[in-house]
This record gives C-alpha cells, sequence and structure tokens, in this order.
C-alpha cells in the first residue's frame, strides 16, 4: 500500500509474540490485545490487515492510537483504521476517520489520500439514479475539491476516473427526469433538463442522447436548421445508444429537406 511501511520493524520476540496472538484468537468480539510496545501494536496491526481481517485490524489501530497517543506514526494508524473501515464497507465510518485524519494530521504524508478517500466513501454510499443523490452530489463536492488542493497527486487519475463515474449517475439522473417530461409532451420543461445535462455531464452517454431528444423537440417545433444541429451531435458521439440511429437518419432527412427547400 502506497507510503506503508514508515516504522522499524520489532525483533523476532515481537514477531513471535503477533504469532501467538493470531494462532489464539477464536470466535467470538475481538478485543484489542495488550501489546506494550507500538512497533509490536502495528505490527499484529498489519499483520491482521494483510490476512483480510478487517475489522480486528481495525480494532488494532485504534488501541494504537489510544495506548500510544502522541507517537509520530499516529497518522499512518489513523489513515489504516479509515483503510480498514473502508475495506470493511462501512463508508459512513470510514469517511469519519478519514475526516479525522485531514482535520488533526495536516502535516501528514497521507493528507491526499484522505482527502480523495472520503470522498469516494461518500460516492459508494450513492443510490440509484431514480433516487435521491444526495450522496453523490456530495462526493463530487470533495472529488472536485481535491482535485483542486492536490493537482499533482498521484491519486489524480484514479480520482478523475471516480469524478467520471459520479458525472455518469448524476447524468443518467437528469435524463431519466427529462424523459419523463417529455414523454408527457412538455417540451419547454424537457428541454431545460437534456440541457443541464449536456452543460454539466458532456463528457457521458446521457449527454449524446440529449442531443438528440433536444433535436427532436427542435424538429417538432419547426426549428429545422437546430435540429439538425443537435442530431448530428448525437450522431457523431463516440457512446453507443438506442436513439443514435435514428439520429443520424433524422439528422440525413432534414438535411436534405432543407436543401431542397433553399
Amino acid at each position: 500500500m502506497k507510503k506503508k511501511g514508515r516504522y522499524i520493524s520489532g525483533a523476532g520476540v515481537a514477531v513471535l509474540l503477533i504469532s501467538v496472538i493470531l494462532t489464539s484468537s477464536c470466535g467470538g468480539p475481538y478485543t484489542a490485545k495488550k501489546v506494550n510496545q507500538p512497533d509490536s501494536k502495528l505490527l499484529l496491526a498489519d499483520e491482521l490487515l494483510k490476512k483480510e481481517r478487517y475489522a480486528e485490524a481495525a480494532a488494532e489501530y485504534k488501541d494504537f492510537l489510544a495506548v500510544f497517543a502522541g507517537d509520530e506514526r499516529s497518522d499512518f494508524a489513523q489513515f489504516m483504521l479509515a483503510e480498514c473501515l473502508r475495506l470493511e464497507e462501512d463508508y459512513t465510518m470510514a469517511a469519519i476517520e478519514y475526516r479525522i485524519l485531514i482535520n488533526d494530521y495536516g502535516y501528514s504524508e497521507y493528507i491526499d489520500d484522505a482527502f480523495y478517500l472520503e470522498g469516494l466513501c461518500s460516492f459508494m454510499q450513492s443510490q440509484r439514479p431514480e433516487r435521491d443523490q444526495t450522496k453523490t452530489y456530495e462526493a463530487l463536492s470533495r472529488i472536485n475539491r481535491f482535485l483542486r488542493l492536490f493537482p499533482n497527486s498521484p491519486r489524480k487519475a484514479e480520482a478523475e476516473k471516480t469524478r467520471g463515474e459520479i458525472h455518469d449517475l448524476l447524468g443518467e439522473k437528469e435524463f431519466m427526469n427529462a424523459k419523463v417530461y417529455f414523454s408527457r409532451k412538455h417540451y419547454k420543461a424537457a428541454n431545460i433538463y437534456f440541457e443541464k445535462v449536456v452543460e454539466q455531464y458532456p463528457e457521458t452517454v446521457w449527454a449524446a442522447a440529449s442531443h438528440y431528444y433536444k433535436g427532436r423537440i427542435a424538429e417538432n417545433t419547426g426549428d429545422t436548421g437546430s435540429a439538425v444541429l443537435e442530431y448530428g451531435k448525437s450522431f457523431s458521439s463516440k457512446f453507443k445508444f438506442d436513439e443514435k440511429s435514428d439520429a443520424g437518419k433524422r439528422m440525413r432527412s432534414l438535411a436534405g429537406d432543407k436543401e431542397s427547400g433553399e
């Protein structure tokens, strides 16, 4: 994992201690082990994490923060606590722990990771497109903040990919709203939503499909020039979608009629 391993490994006796603790672990609620040395505690937590025993590892990192408060590796433990919760898919608590790192350890080398992953945790709590998107908008705000604050972060490409996925979800939400109005022939309202998709989420399939419906609306109102333009944008898109073929047919038909009229 990025930037991991900042502490000094313990001696052989510490490794033996960890082995005994791990093999003696049994069923029931996990209780953090009493370990007197901070190095041994972090080695134990790391070993649990490697074994994908995330809840147990989280308990050990949390115990490290309580028992060895002030240790120079506290920011590492705080970050790993948040990571364990995220890997356990407890996104609400993970986001809280990333926020603690941001607020309490502003000097940390993990600060850029925390900003991005806090946003990712919000996105992981997003609902289906037809439902409330509060968490999705929250995620978008946090991802944009991360990209603004850390333009050179190694996480940049990952964050941009996540933002693209967020745009796709929000674009689908607005497109669905627009289709409802279009199906009811409320073209003015529909056009407002289609325009919103085009302006705010231009790099999505929903924007390409929105151009098609904007063309349909323009055609219905007799604005042939605008209709041809919108159909052309839709048909030339790199995306595949149901309306694409019809966009091409309508564009060619209207363009031909326009030329004949001229």
